[in-house]
């Protein structure tokens, strides 16, 4: 029998997107419309670029979108890609430009998964506590963070941070995640 995530898998290849991630980010923002509100995204983990080209599909002319990632990714309509570690100098220094400007911080990175439960769950936490901390100072008052994360013994600690950050937070799981996936989209909305 056919996995029923195939079939997202096969639209994606279809319409042309680069990852079947495209659809999860699709789904999140025909919902919220985080994208098409913002001016300045910052996107973290952006290759093959799925959600680059959702973020260029929404965002508005004038908005401007930084992605990055450790590996390359090809070009995307109107995104600005940079191949940097955002735990390099050389991020920090582009970050610096931009602190208390950014509207949306979005994050699909996952550490490489081990198949070690403990150590996956706490690097993929230390990786969620680093892009929050981040966020924290790129985003602007009122600004929007969706990250990637998990839903295990972490979550509820993850979800707490967000609580004492935003005014509203959500847990997505968008229809076409896997659903044997524990993955979870964590959305903070309007920071205080």
């Amino acid at each position: 029998m056919k996995d029923f995530s195939d079939n997202w898998a096969e639209k994606a290849k279809r319409l042309g997107y680069r990852s079947r991630a495209s659809f999860k980010l699709d789904q999140i923002e025909n919902k919220y419309k985080i994208i098409s509100r913002s001016n300045l995204i910052f996107e973290l983990g952006s290759a093959p670029g799925g959600w680059s080209q959702i973020i260029s599909k929404h965002m508005s002319k004038q908005s401007k979108c930084l992605s990055f990632d450790l590996l390359s990714m090809s070009k995307v309509k109107n995104i600005s890609f940079f191949q940097q570690d955002i735990n390099s100098s050389e991020f920090n220094l582009i970050a610096k430009n931009y602190f208390n400007e950014v509207d949306l911080v979005l994050s699909d990175m996952s550490v490489n998964l081990s198949g070690i439960n403990i150590k996956d769950e706490e690097e993929n936490k230390e990786l969620n506590y680093s892009t929050i901390n981040l966020s924290k100072k790129l985003l602007k008052k009122r600004g929007n963070l969706l990250i990637k994360t998990f839903n295990n013994r972490n979550l509820p600690e993850i979800k707490s941070l967000f609580k004492g950050l935003f005014h509203k937070v959500m847990a997505e799981k968008p229809p076409a995640s896997k659903t044997s996936s524990k993955e979870v989209y964590l959305l903070g909305l309007d920071l205080k």
